[in-house]
């Protein structure tokens, strides 16, 4: 899984670049 390439932190970083708010990530 993408996981395990991806932190949390990466997480917000790419759902920010997709636009996307932490309440949608969550």
């Amino acid at each position: 899984h993408y996981n395990r390439y991806l932190t949390r932190r990466r997480r917000i970083e790419i759902a920010n670049a997709l636009g996307l708010t932490e309440r949608q990530i969550k």
